[in-house]
This record gives structure tokens, C-alpha cells and sequence, in this order.
């Protein structure tokens, strides 16, 4: 298995929400957050008002939590697991997709194709996802290594 760097693995995702948010007109961000909620990357095709609480990382925190609601209520409906998420407001969509180790959220405006989204979600979702759990998970094994060597350097035995 070839692991890439951060930088490369981000450069690849980095790429992949460009051409996912320039792919048709009525995409406001797309976002991919971890399992936990947090904001991995976004791409916006419009810059929020400084003083607005309207924040991507909100967008981002929020559509986790209410994905991970929906995942909840389709077990506890015996439904399984989410296939595609979609939430309907009156002035726009929010798209969510289990991609591996974290969600991939599009919103959107209401003059979209809804099949349009989906198709192009489950088109990169496998993408994403490869790159997404190997990004993390080399993530992940990086902080056990910083934190070993931490409580493991000579500094701790002047204590």
C-alpha cells in the first residue's frame, strides 16, 4: 500500500472539492468533516460577512451532528445505515454523505438537480474516502508517535 504525504493527500482533496464545487452552478461549500464533526477541508464559492456567525466549521459541526443523529435513528429503525442524507430548507439543500472515516456535506441553493448532487456524491465518495481514511489514519498514528515520544523523552524523569 502506497501511503501519501499530508501535503499530497491534501492537495488531492483539496483538488477533488474544486472540481466537486465548480461541477454546476447552485453549490454554495462543499465540506468534509472528520467522524467527530470537525472541518477537514471546505470550498466555498462565497465569502461570508466577517461579522456574520455563519462560519463553514459551524456548517460543518452541525451537518456531522445532525448525520449522526440520522445514522442513530435508522438503526434504531432498523433501516441501517445512511445512504445519502438530504435536508430541504426553504432557501437551500444540505447533502450528506458517509465518506470512509468522515462526511462529505454540499450545500446547495433550491434550483439544483437533486440526482445531479447525488450522482456526483457517489462518484467521488470512493475517491474521498480512500484518501480520507489514509489521511487520518497516518494522522492519527503521527499524534500516537508525538505522544509517546513526549512521555518517553528524558525531561519527564527530572519530575
Amino acid at each position: 500500500m502506497n501511503l501519501l504525504s499530508y501535503s499530497e493527500d491534501e492537495a488531492k482533496l483539496k483538488g477533488i472539492i474544486k472540481e466537486i464545487i465548480n461541477s454546476t452552478p447552485g453549490l454554495k461549500n462543499v465540506i468534509i468533516i472528520d467522524d467527530t464533526g470537525i472541518t477537514i477541508l471546505s470550498e466555498s464559492k462565497f465569502n461570508f460577512p466577517s461579522d456574520d456567525d455563519i462560519s463553514v466549521e459551524k456548517i460543518g459541526a452541525i451537518g456531522g451532528a445532525v448525520f449522526t443523529a440520522g445514522q442513530e435513528q435508522g438503526h434504531i429503525l432498523g433501516y441501517g445505515n445512511i445512504s445519502l442524507q438530504i435536508t430541504e430548507y426553504d432557501k437551500g439543500f444540505l447533502f450528506s454523505l458517509k465518506i470512509g472515516k468522515g462526511v462529505l456535506c454540499i450545500a446547495t441553493d433550491t434550483n439544483i438537480q437533486i440526482g445531479y448532487i447525488r450522482a456526483l456524491m457517489k462518484r467521488w465518495a470512493p475517491i474521498i474516502a480512500k484518501i480520507l481514511n489514509s489521511y487520518l489514519q497516518t494522522n492519527q498514528e503521527d499524534i500516537n508517535k508525538e505522544l509517546k515520544d513526549l512521555f518517553s523523552s528524558d525531561t519527564i524523569g527530572m519530575y
